[in-house]
């Protein structure tokens, strides 16, 4: 959770507070429930992957990040933080999400 205050911050992101939502699951991915200064609720995913971050990607997460909305929240801003590379249709795909590399 350090790793993922300390990328925050450095984009220019500041949380008042931030918890670990992450479901189980085989992937390697985490997801963070975060509340800004002015008390929005920012969902934060961070994916490692070795390989490029495509379309069929883009779509999974939208349809995990739609499952986890049904569950009992609702957010304002959406963060995405890849390790790897992203293709430009996907980038476009997700252009409502703050991608950080």
């Amino acid at each position: 959770m350090r790793e993922v205050n300390e990328i925050l911050l450095n984009n220019k992101i500041v949380l008042k507070r931030i918890q670990d939502i992450t479901p189980k699951t085989r992937k390697k991915i985490k997801v963070f429930l975060g509340t800004d200064v002015k008390d929005y609720f920012i969902l934060i995913v961070k994916i490692d992957k070795k390989s490029r971050f495509v379309m069929k990607d883009a779509k999974e997460l939208i349809d995990f990040v739609e499952a986890l909305t049904e569950i009992n929240f609702k957010h304002k801003k959406r963060v995405l933080i890849l390790s790897g590379e992203i293709c430009s249709k996907s980038k476009q795909f997700l252009k409502n999400w703050r991608i950080i590399k």
